[in-house]
């Protein structure tokens, strides 16, 4: 396991993550203080720039002196930092074992070179994962120095049971103390859905982020002829015939279950991201990171 996870300790990739920041949709609430950004008026740690006066806004930003010389109102801008908290939550049901490099190895990657972005920026880093219940929690912390310690945490984690998205979401939302961010990671392969636990989240304040993690075999399957399919969670196997037909239809399936969720995601907002761990963990990462929705 750990031979499959070495890139993780790479120096050169990892100060390619150092430059990057994340970023949020939604405001933070944490009086404790990180690197997160905000342009607003108001009192800050630093002056950004001056914005044109508009109905409504609070008269306390006004610059005075400037109204004097130019008879016109502006608002002067400041960068108020704050803090945040990222939460990243990992599906480890029987269904991410699957794969070749497995669904499970390409999660704990995007995990960790994600922690290792927000560590290194100061923000406080959590996670969750679960199968048909939670099965791990570690609680957020703030520092690089955390990074062994994280890496450790996801080499403990092995995929077992079956999938229950929207009750371990849901519990999730309503036992956590700080929401910020979360970026679930997972095949949403659970026949119960996955919307329920969606809301839950959405209800407490999480700005929400998707990676729906895909072997290529899964997105584009290519055999047809006698198999004999076993169902990973349940262990049910049945021997089908495989022609050009059912092949067709399969594809329609699994391009309508992608959709649905992306379609989803879009309607509230939510940033979505399909991996596919054919493609080489780098070339991913910087594919999901140059989207700019959630790093920049």
């Amino acid at each position: 396991m750990t031979d499959r996870m070495e890139s993780f300790l790479d120096d050169e990739f990892l100060r390619k993550l150092e430059k990057l920041k994340i970023a949020t949709k939604k405001s933070t609430h944490s009086p404790q203080r990180g690197e997160y950004r905000s342009w607003q008026s108001g009192e800050g740690f630093e002056f950004l720039d001056y914005r044109k006066y508009h109905l409504g806004d609070d008269l306390r930003y006004v610059d005075w002196s400037v109204y004097g010389r130019l008879d016109k109102l502006f608002i002067k801008l400041f960068h108020a930092e704050r803090g945040q908290t990222a939460h990243i939550v990992i599906d480890m049901s029987l269904s991410m074992e699957s794969g070749n490099p497995s669904k499970e190895i390409t999660a704990k990657k995007i995990a960790a070179a994600i922690s290792y972005i927000c560590l290194s920026n100061l923000n406080k880093t959590g996670f969750m994962v679960f199968n048909d219940k939670i099965v791990g929690v570690k609680p957020p912390a703030r520092g690089k120095k955390q990074y062994p310690e994280v890496l450790n945490f996801l080499l403990s984690l092995n995929p077992a049971k079956k999938t229950n998205v929207n009750g371990c979401l849901s519990e999730y939302a309503a036992s956590c103390r700080n929401p910020g961010i979360a970026i679930i990671i997972s095949d949403f392969f659970d026949p119960n859905g996955y919307e329920d636990g969606l809301e839950a989240m959405a209800y407490r304040n999480f700005d929400i982020n998707l990676i729906q993690v895909m072997t290529h075999e899964e997105l584009f399957w290519p055999q047809t002829g006698n198999l004999l399919l076993r169902e990973i969670e349940t262990g049910e196997k049945k021997i089908t015939y495989v022609d050009k037909h059912l092949l067709e239809l399969y594809q329609k399936k699994i391009n309508g279950f992608i959709s649905t969720i992306k379609n989803y995601c879009g309607h509230y907002g939510i940033h979505y991201f399909l991996c596919d761990t054919s493609i080489p963990f780098e070339d991913l990462l910087m594919e999901y990171l140059s989207r700019g929705a959630l790093f920049r």
